[in-house]
This record gives C-alpha cells, sequence and structure tokens, in this order.
C-alpha cells in the first residue's frame, strides 16, 4: 500500500535551477525529483555515512559541481571553437594572465588547501573537457625540499595555460615559486619551492623566466600604442639601420665631448662596473651595443683566459671610428680589464687575454680574426 502524505516544502528559485537537471529528467515532476534526491542520500547513508559525513560530501561536491548545461545557463562559460581557443591561447604566449581571469578559475576563499586544488583542477578539467589529469603539489621526502606538480595528457597549449594559472595562483596565495619545470610530449613537471615577496606587486622570478618572457613587453605597448607601432615601422622601413641612443648620450655627442656610457652597464647590472666579472661584461657588452644598433654586429669569446671581443661597424670616418674606441674602451677600463686593442679594416677586435693594454691600438689592415 502506498501512503502519500501532503507537506508543504518551501524552495528558493536557486535550489530550483539545483534541481533543473532533474525537473529535466523526470519532465518537470517536482515530486519525482525530490524522491530521487531522497534515495541518493538514502544510499549514502546506507553504506555507514554519518548525515555528518554526507553533508560534508554534498558541500563538496557543490564547490567543485556544475554540468556543461548549468556553466552555460549562468553564463559563468560560453562555447567556443577549439581552434579559436587555440589561437587565444597561443597569441599570449610569454604575457602573464591577469589574477582577476585566475581566481575566476580558481577562487582562493574556497581552494585553501593542496588537496582542494587538485581536486578542483581535476574536476574543472573534466567538465570542461580539457582532459589534463593534475598530480599534487605534494612534498618530497625532505621537509625542506620542493613541492612537485604533474600535468598530464590534454592540449599541449591548453596544458600550458592551466599550469601558468595554477604556478601563479600558487606565488599568490600560497607564497611559492616555480624552482624548475619539466616539458615533456604529454605532461608538464613543475617543481615548487618557498618564496617570500617583498612587494605585494612583485613578479616571482620563476614566473617571470618560465610565463612571463613578453609580459613586459606587452604592458609597455599597452601603454604607448601609437609610439610602439610608428617605432618599429620605422626600424623597418630602414632595415633596423637606426641607431637608439639616450638624450644625455646624444647631446654629449653633439657638444662634441667623450659621453659616459659607463652608467647604462650599470644600470642594467645593477652594480659597479669593477664588480661585473669580464664574461658577464662582455655578453652584457653585445647585449647592449646590438640593442642600440651602434655597429652591425658583436662576437665574444668569454673562455677564462681567452676573452676577446671583435666589433664588426659600418663606418669609415677615422675621426668616429677613434670616438667609437674611446666610449668601448672606457667601458674595460672602468671595470678594471686590460686589453689590447687590434684594427682590422671595419673590425675592432679586444683582446683581453694579454692582460696588458696597448698604448696605441694595432692597425692591421689584412689577416684573420679569432
Amino acid at each position: 500500500m502506498i501512503v502519500l502524505i501532503r507537506k508543504n516544502v518551501s524552495l528558493d528559485e536557486t535550489h530550483l535551477q539545483k534541481l533543473q537537471p532533474l525537473l529535466e529528467k523526470h519532465k518537470g515532476n517536482l515530486s519525482a525529483a525530490i524522491r530521487e534526491i531522497i534515495d541518493l542520500a538514502s544510499f549514502d547513508l546506507e553504506n555507514s555515512e554519518s548525515p555528518k559525513e554526507v553533508a560534508e560530501k554534498l558541500k563538496k561536491e557543490r564547490k567543485f559541481s556544475g554540468t556543461k548545461e548549468e556553466l552555460l545557463t549562468s553564463e559563468e562559460s560560453i562555447t567556443m571553437n577549439q581552434q579559436m581557443m587555440k589561437w587565444l591561447v597561443k597569441s599570449c604566449a610569454g604575457k602573464l594572465i591577469n589574477e582577476d581571469v585566475i581566481h575566476g578559475m580558481i577562487n582562493p576563499y574556497i581552494i585553501t588547501t593542496f588537496s582542494e586544488l587538485e581536486e578542483h583542477l581535476n574536476s574543472s578539467s573534466k567538465r570542461m573537457g580539457w582532459k589534463i589529469e593534475v598530480s599534487g603539489p605534494h612534498r618530497e621526502e625532505h621537509e625542506n625540499g620542493s613541492a612537485i606538480m604533474e600535468f598530464t595528457g590534454g592540449d599541449r597549449d591548453f596544458r600550458e595555460f592551466l599550469v601558468e594559472a595554477v604556478c601563479i595562483f600558487l606565488s599568490r596565495w600560497m607564497s611559492l615559486d616555480i624552482e624548475a619545470l619539466h616539458r615533456k610530449s604529454n605532461s608538464i613537471t613543475i617543481y615548487l619551492i618557498y618564496f617570500v615577496r617583498s612587494d605585494p606587486e612583485e613578479i616571482p622570478p620563476g614566473i617571470r623566466k618560465y610565463f612571463g618572457s613578453r609580459d613586459f613587453l606587452y604592458r609597455e605597448i599597452e601603454k604607448k600604442p601609437e609610439f610602439w607601432i610608428e617605432l618599429v615601422e620605422l626600424y623597418q622601413k630602414f632595415n633596423y639601420r637606426r641607431v637608439n641612443l639616450d638624450k644625455d648620450l646624444f647631446k654629449a655627442l653633439i657638444a662634441g665631448e667623450l659621453p659616459d656610457i659607463t652608467k647604462y652597464f650599470e644600470i642594467k647590472a645593477g652594480r659597479s662596473l669593477y664588480e661585473i666579472p669580464l664574461s658577464e661584461l662582455l655578453q652584457l657588452f653585445k647585449y647592449l651595443m646590438m640593442t642600440s644598433q651602434l655597429v652591425n654586429d658583436v662576437e665574444i669569446c668569454t673562455e677564462r683566459g681567452k676573452e676577446k671581443m671583435k666589433i664588426s661597424h659600418y663606418y669609415s670616418d677615422e675621426k668616429v671610428i677613434e670616438r667609437m674606441i674611446q666610449l668601448f674602451s672606457s667601458v674595460f677600463e672602468a671595470g678594471w680589464h686590460n686589453f689590447s686593442l687590434s684594427i682590422v679594416s671595419e673590425l675592432l677586435i679586444f683582446d683581453f687575454s694579454a692582460g696588458v693594454p696597448n698604448e696605441e691600438p694595432e692597425k692591421i689592415y689584412s689577416g684573420e680574426s679569432f
């Protein structure tokens, strides 16, 4: 015999939306939907789970639940062609994801532990069809060892995007930075270390190294797009035969003075010239000369005891070459590095292996360079 008991049940719109999948299943029959919910809860209770455990389980399921239909209905997600999504992700490579976007993916007020993060990522990946399995973070055996996290499967570009988002989240909310990152054909493994920000806006070095290589460039272009677009067009039209000079340096040259260029090396290195090892200074010299376009090319040898530098330029006027030699020599003299100098046609060869400077540069008009 079936006993029917009529009861008034108060449900708000939120609860009805959560029941929508069951309502559709039972063709709008609310009673049938409620009965199925009771059956599901009863099944958990019958499997030796206490009401408290069931409530905790339901809470956790609500936290990570949501079918594709529900996500679309709530406008939390939209459908997008996979090729279009891949293009968007690849086009932003090198630019760090904004934290508000990351917080939309991983809510820092809900996800507060490693286990919750792992569960949330796997649930989200499955729900969105990314097919990426996440393991960790798990601490290594040693107490102060790295935390390891692995992302396996799915599309390579989506996997890269997810790893970046997770690493930025961990750096902001769990004080972790990337110590090392290993990419394989079907997985990415990251090793995380403890990191404390000295400034709230500071970007941890590991995050910048592995994901933000072009972040500074993107943000500067966004600040002054017209300037950078015009500058790039000029460099392109003149086939990059343009010189990029600081205003102070330009004024000194116009006034016939010998400008001090050592400060540019110290600003870039963040220390005095005499504190910079010769091998590092040679690399820095090449970087700044090629960026400013003052010369055609710079070739360096940084092997200890065999340090040399060959500068290829496009100047023919002897006064210009002499002034250029004075400029370049002042950098290494300020760093207390002795050298000999040879001039081979349109080449300047600085030899630091001799250890004794020449009073006058040796002019050679034939012969092989290093």
